[in-house]
């Protein structure tokens, strides 16, 4: 979960809300013996506006397929599968490509590294923080290490 999925729990956040409650598991079903971590993980988590949402990860798919997220709303239905698609309630459907990466790489792994990883070197120069917090991280390592807790209770694990 921490090197596959923690940047799909930050996207989760984004655009549902602050995760504040969290149930869930991870365990390793599919590829025991071969790894040393989880391969699959699953859990629900409530957001601080009302919302609820269901999140599920594996490293045991069948494909390398891009991430697949859903979000439903009272108006319109976001779906992200490599473009971003908006189907409105009222019949509209509006597509937003996936921006490519020019540096190679597998395609589900998308251009969000390349993007923040130059926003950020483009920024050192100045004098405002970089609009990524680490208080905004956290957000998200907070959820993996509550998932972790319930997945292994009998494991030690460090206050940070």
């Amino acid at each position: 979960m921490m090197n596959q999925a923690i940047h799909t729990v930050d996207l989760l956040q984004w655009l549902v809300g602050d995760v504040v409650a969290v149930s869930g598991n991870a365990s390793t079903r599919f590829l025991g013996g071969t790894i040393e971590v989880e391969d699959t993980t699953e859990f629900v988590a409530e957001h601080a506006n009302g919302a609820r949402s269901a999140f599920y990860a594996t490293l045991a798919n069948a494909s390398n397929a891009p991430v697949t997220l859903e979000v439903v709303t009272e108006k319109a239905v976001l779906s992200l599968r490599g473009d971003l698609t908006v189907a409105h309630r009222d019949g509209r459907t509006e597509v937003i490509p996936e921006r490519r990466s020019d540096s190679g790489g597998r395609s589900y792994w998308g251009v969000s590294h390349e993007l923040l990883i130059n926003d950020f070197y483009g920024r050192l120069a100045e004098t405002e923080p970089f609009w990524i917090s680490p208080a905004e991280a956290e957000k998200s390592l907070r959820i993996v290490k509550d998932i972790y807790r319930q997945s292994y209770p009998d494991a030690v694990h460090q206050v940070s």
